[in-house]
């Protein structure tokens, strides 16, 4: 009789694609040929002309996030051979990007102001069915694609992705945007769509033991890597997740922007970016979530808040993903819904500005306009959720930038006297171009670039909106401290960088008027009552191993001293 066992809370399982690892725009068809094109095979093409180069860069630490390839294991040879048999594999993809870079040409030399009717026939056949032709309110042509469709089209390609397993976290990886990770010993890899319901199964096998050698053949796992797979299960059952709160709403932070909320009916998860075992940190990890999560709300199409790598371990238990409403329809800003079903998940919302939806018993989650860190540009698939629990409400406005203290004047009760607000202080964040300088139809100025940056709000600004929203609590968040996510944000500290000034200048501020504020790092835990007129929540919140039960504000420490910024 087989054995059954259970997949081991220490084991990463990271989606590829082209064995670059997954993120929002390289799933996306609209922008994961021309992050290919123009990112990932000009840094790849860059390392093999001076490999050397790309070393003495990554060997500063702060230098991890720029535009360097980290071979990891692999040799120049390997790296060189990999670069040439992409180009075959990825052909839809690039060829994608070419016909968008062609139509964009088209535009320029013939949308003078009048119809574009003409132009249609003369489109990449690529192209032709997907796109809608305009002009905008300064009478500039632009492109407008049909998403749902595009997914349907050859440059989604489900035949390049795979999931490749490793034994424990790597937190040598290098920065997702910039290096493949070629396949190595140390690594199971599993040719495998993203959205085929046999990962459901690989993923339930973290609670519920199963037949490692039926799952090997359902998975296709090759038979040469059989045994290194079965390793990576364990006859331990995992410790069960912890109970649901019998009253009130109970908070556990993730990392970065990753927040439960649970209440004794219904549960949900904000932006989840989930740790596992083995890397030394106490965290909350993927096994400790609930067995059931009502609904996950992703606030923002970046890398930092839409994970990928997550949210497919989560889907076989998750009932409603709730996302901003339809993108724009643009290279700049592809639409969450239409991803979201592309990787297999059945129940994915869609929230205009200041909609709801009840997604379970005493929860609804309401879409708050969200204004800035996008470098101005045009990104409308974002918002600011407002959750309600169990007569709790919380705002997360993750990193939103408080530009016109206005529009929380126009919306009035609707987020105010809010029992925490939650707010990103990544005030200095990266020129436009590190992220969206591969999907630009033409290189920005240099000035511009520089200053229009990928930024959050600063201490100031966080005051303004906690005074607005007539927060009980506040929390700084979403920083990119946690030391287990750089491979996906790219970020770290000094102890004198300009963000965590700002954080400390935030506590001084509001201490003065009696606002607890606290930096959540690694992990915190806080409950609140069900009564409105109950004494000041409880907080139980511990950092690096270090715990404190008290009322009020918790002071965290800083992150270890000696990292720095690298943006």
């Amino acid at each position: 009789m087989a054995q059954e066992l259970f997949l081991s809370p220490s084991v990463s399982p990271q989606p590829l694609i082209h064995r670059w690892y997954a993120w929002p725009q390289l799933v996306s068809p609209l922008t994961g040929g021309l992050n290919l094109r123009n990112r990932q095979l000009a840094i790849m093409d860059s390392y093999l002309a001076n490999a050397k180069i790309h070393a003495d860069a990554l060997a500063n630490p702060a230098r991890m996030a720029g535009p360097f390839l980290d071979p990891g294991q692999s040799t120049i040879d390997d790296v060189k051979v990999y670069g040439e048999r992409v180009r075959l594999d990825a052909a839809p993809m690039l060829r994608f990007a070419e016909d968008v870079i062609a139509a964009r040409a088209l535009l320029r030399e013939h949308a003078d102001g009048g119809p574009l009717t003409s132009i249609y026939d003369s489109l990449p056949e690529g192209l032709r069915g997907l796109v809608e032709l305009t002009y905008d309110d300064f009478d500039q042509p632009a492109i407008r694609f049909f998403e749902s469709l595009v997914y349907r089209d050859d440059a989604y390609q489900r035949n390049a992705q795979s999931i490749s397993l490793l034994a424990e976290p790597d937190l040598n990886q290098p920065f997702i945007f910039n290096s493949p990770l070629l396949p190595n010993s140390d690594r199971v890899d599993i040719a495998i769509p993203f959205d085929s319901p046999e990962l459901d199964a690989l993923y339930a096998a973290r609670h519920t033991a199963t037949d490692v050698d039926a799952l090997a053949d359902r998975l296709g796992v090759a038979t040469g890597d059989r045994a290194r797979f079965a390793a990576l299960f364990t006859p331990d059952a995992p410790q069960p997740a912890p109970a649901p709160p019998t009253d009130g709403v109970r908070m556990r932070y993730l990392g970065h922007a990753g927040v439960l909320l649970e209440s004794p009916d219904a549960c949900v998860l904000l932006d989840p970016i989930a740790g596992y075992d083995g890397d030394g940190i106490d965290h909350v990890r993927i096994t400790d979530l609930p067995p059931y999560i009502d609904a996950i709300v992703l606030s923002h199409a970046h890398a930092d808040h839409v994970s990928i790598e997550t949210l497919l371990q989560l889907r076989h238990k998750v009932g409603t993903v709730i996302v901003p409403g339809a993108g724009g329809g643009t290279v700049l800003d592809p639409a969450l819904a239409p991803m979201l079903r592309a990787l297999g998940f059945a129940n994915v919302v869609s929230l205009g500005e200041l909609d709801s939806h009840r997604a379970g018993e005493g929860l609804s989650v309401t879409s708050v306009p969200f204004l800035g860190e996008h470098a101005d540009l045009d990104i409308r698939a974002k918002m600011v959720p407002l959750v309600e629990l169990n007569g709790r409400r919380f705002l997360f406005a993750t990193d939103t930038v408080v530009i016109e203290p206005k529009l929380y004047h126009r919306m009035g009760d609707l987020v105010t006297d809010v029992d925490a607000l939650f707010i990103g202080l990544e005030c200095v964040g990266a020129p436009m171009s590190w992220l969206y300088g591969a999907l630009l139809g033409r290189r920005p100025d240099r000035a511009h670039d520089r200053t229009r940056r990928l930024s959050g709000s600063d201490a100031a600004m966080a005051e303004v909106l906690t005074t607005l929203t007539r927060a009980k609590h506040v929390y700084t968040y979403a920083m990119g401290f946690e030391p287990w996510l750089r491979h996906m944000t790219g970020s770290s500290y000094e102890d004198d960088s300009e963000q965590v000034t700002q954080v400390r200048e935030l506590e001084r501020s509001l201490a003065s008027q009696d606002v607890p504020c606290e930096m959540l790092y690694l992990r915190g835990d806080r409950q609140w009552l069900s009564s409105a007129t109950a004494s000041p929540p409880s907080s139980r919140t511990s950092f690096g191993g270090c715990a404190a039960s008290t009322t009020g504000t918790v002071r965290s420490p800083w992150p270890p001293t000696g990292w720095s910024s690298s943006v």
